[in-house]
């Protein structure tokens, strides 16, 4: 089986604030019928009504650190689907003071939520797998920054095996035979039976998102989102700004292009601008002088991940 569609939405690229028509840090990865929140900058939910993300059908939140850019909407969020009754509960994955964080605000607020909250607090000091399921897993890992921070690596764990379309023909298949071809199984017809592989057209690359927040491109194990498909890595400032993108723990576009080239990852996106800059175009341009595959985030952008 496969997870269909990979989809990533960009909801929010920038950095400390909203600034220059770009919210904060907020991603959608659509896994099929699966829908993932990563990070919930303030305004995720006016990005969720923008770009027409059903908000009812995101079923976990992946929180990658303790900064207000990053977790500001949340509370929000919550509230929302509460008060439209959501009757599914709400995974949120997130560092230790997660948990602390929301009841201080709905204490506070004297909320009263209808959903029920299923919170994990996680504080991997190396890469470990968080979820599973028959399709994919979320691995969390540490990464570099001023407060503990993870970044979140989902993969697709099924390939996907399409069978050749005059197979079906030449063999008359049935949908439950072409089911059982496409998991892998092989053709039994009485006594006769036919390799699976004579039939299909084999499986696709496995894919794969990376998820790097907040962080330095030093310091941490970056083996883990190696020759992964598509990553997401900071580039808050030009190299011209180096000593204060480490004085901060932040990343530049330079040193994000030349990771990605070294990692081997498919593609590159980059986003997390510094408020300084209206326009990101010397960024892009930076990033791609080291790695061709570079692609400039900003708000409403939706890459398929094939």
């Amino acid at each position: 089986m496969s997870i269909g569609r990979m989809t990533l939405t960009i909801l929010g690229c920038n950095s400390a604030k909203p600034c220059h028509g770009r919210f904060q840090t907020s991603q959608i990865l659509q896994l099929g019928n699966e829908t993932l929140l990563l990070d919930c900058g303030e305004g995720a939910q006016i990005r969720m009504m923008d770009y027409k993300v059903k908000k009812s059908r995101i079923s976990t939140v992946l929180i990658s650190h303790m900064h207000g850019d990053h977790l500001y909407g949340l509370p929000g969020f919550i509230g929302s689907l509460s008060l439209d009754k959501r009757n599914a509960p709400l995974t949120i994955y997130g560092p230790v003071g997660i948990k602390t964080y929301l009841s201080a605000v709905f204490t506070a607020s004297q909320a009263h939520l209808s959903i029920d909250l299923v919170i994990h607090e996680i504080a991997p000091v190396v890469a470990e797998r968080i979820f599973l399921s028959k399709d994919y897993q979320i691995t969390a890992f540490p990464v570099s920054h001023r407060v503990p921070t993870y970044g979140y690596l989902v993969e697709e764990i099924n390939p996907t095996i399409n069978v050749e379309k005059s197979a079906i023909s030449r063999y008359s298949l049935t949908i439950p035979e072409i089911k059982k071809l496409k998991a892998g199984q092989d053709l039994v017809r009485g006594d006769q039976i036919i390799d699976h592989r004579q039939l299909t057209l084999g499986s696709k690359p496995l894919r794969s998102y990376a998820y790097c927040a907040d962080t330095t491109v030093a310091g941490w194990n970056t083996s883990v989102i190696e020759n992964t498909h598509t990553l997401y890595f900071e580039t808050t400032y030009l190299d011209e700004l180096r000593t204060k993108a480490h004085q901060r723990k932040h990343s530049t576009a330079r040193e994000a292009g030349e990771l990605a080239k070294q990692l081997g990852v498919n593609r590159l996106v980059i986003g997390h601008y510094s408020s300084q800059y209206r326009d990101i175009q010397p960024l892009l341009d930076e990033a791609k002088a080291y790695f061709e595959n570079t692609v400039a985030g900003y708000d409403g952008l939706i890459l398929e991940i094939e």
